[in-house]
């Protein structure tokens, strides 16, 4: 989905060089401390950020709560349980840099064509997060051309002239994650835990407690800070609504099984944890967009006058994280606020997806192109290779 209507509010703010293709882009990060949250007022400051990341923290950052539904059935219960032992059997490997693979997904629908034709759009994403916590994360973005979602919609597409696809941001304005190119960005290396409250250095989220229960007493224990700092905020849109205990928790659960440099036996907790937090449903077989198939376990969102469910989906065979997906479940008669290019799609539509490929430690540094490697290694740092 695109986000342009907030970058247009807040274009002033955005640097001047961003679009040049001919030499790198750098420019200077402000300091975040939060993620979530952020509405228009206050995302003013940390746009440069927002850019530059390209996260799929902003419906997140609009999103309503998680909604109490009916907890895992036993048997649903036990298969997730034995997809965490499995998890826990995973071996815990060494080295300098955990190294994670993947792409972010989405579907929009461009409604200023007649008839409108929905499209798919492909964001290829690696990141290196060091050991050393010293030493920055690196987040590497590489835009993928931008396709009509079906025959039909390239009909109409080609109907509406064939004009340029602008999905994600990536083929027109050329920013965040730019078409056949490649934006490294240089981030804190305990990012996006510390703007989600979880001020922990990359060795104590290794030292995460691997016990459900314990873990979760130990993520709580940063949710007072966290929601003493929303006191600041400016109030949310209307339909929307700030985070609650148990969303905030489900969030940060989902981005350390996402992105977190965790042990084996702490991802597997991390499993039996979400099982059991309030309106976990169990949703059987899911495939993802690559076709794979796993264990799925999902939550339900309003967001504006729509609905979502987000789902977790999980290899059986493993325990490793396949793709976590957000899927419309009562389509939308307006954008919700900050948003662009979900009304008119169906009930049913993933329209956006984070696809796990690979994670694991490595020795290798990332291999930064030419124009990159005179920046210094420091937070708040990006270029374009």
């Amino acid at each position: 989905m695109k986000r342009r209507n907030v970058l247009d509010i807040l274009a002033a703010a955005r640097p001047a060089d961003l679009d040049g293709l001919g030499k790198p882009a750098i420019i200077e990060l402000p300091h975040r401390d939060k993620r979530r949250g952020r509405w228009i007022g206050v995302i003013a400051t940390a746009l440069a950020t927002a850019m530059v990341i390209g996260v799929v923290a902003l419906p997140r950052l609009i999103e309503g709560d998680v909604l109490t539904g009916h907890t895992l059935s036993s048997p649903a219960a036990q298969l997730l349980d034995a997809v965490a032992e499995r998890a826990a059997a995973q071996p815990d490997a060494s080295g300098r840099y955990w190294h994670a693979e993947g792409y972010l997904l989405g579907e929009e629908i461009i409604d200023t064509a007649a008839p409108p034709y929905r499209i798919k759009t492909r964001v290829q994403r690696s990141r290196w997060i060091p050991r050393d916590p010293a030493a920055p994360l690196i987040l590497a973005q590489r835009g993928m051309p931008s396709l009509p979602a079906s025959t039909a919609d390239r009909d109409a597409w080609r109907r509406a002239g064939a004009p340029k696809l602008c999905g994600n941001d990536t083929d027109c304005d050329n920013d965040v994650s730019p078409l056949s190119r490649t934006r490294y960005s240089f981030l804190p290396s305990n990012w996006p835990f510390s703007a989600e409250g979880l001020t922990l250095p990359i060795n104590e989220l290794r030292a995460l407690p691997q016990e459900p229960g314990a873990l979760k007493e130990r993520l709580l224990s940063f949710w007072p800070a966290y929601s003493t700092s929303m006191a600041s905020w400016p109030s949310p849109p209307a339909g929307t609504s700030l985070p609650t205990r148990d969303s905030w928790l489900l969030d940060l659960s989902l981005d350390l099984l996402q992105h977190g440099p965790i042990s084996a036996r702490t991802r597997a907790a991390l499993y039996r944890m979400v099982a059991d937090l309030p309106g976990t449903r169990a949703l059987g077989q899911v495939r993802d967009r690559e076709d794979r198939s796993g264990v799925a376990v999902g939550w339900t969102n309003m967001l504006a006058d729509g609905q979502t469910e987000r789902r977790l989906i999980v290899d059986e065979t493993d325990g490793d994280l396949l793709s976590i997906q957000d899927v419309i479940v009562k389509s939308w008669t307006y954008d919700p606020p900050g948003i662009t290019g979900l009304t008119g799609l169906p009930a049913g539509t993933v329209y956006q997806e984070f696809v796990s490929q690979r994670s694991g430690w490595t020795n290798t540094p990332p291999q930064l192109p030419e124009q990159c490697r005179g920046l210094p290694a420091v937070a708040g740092k990006s270029c374009v290779g």
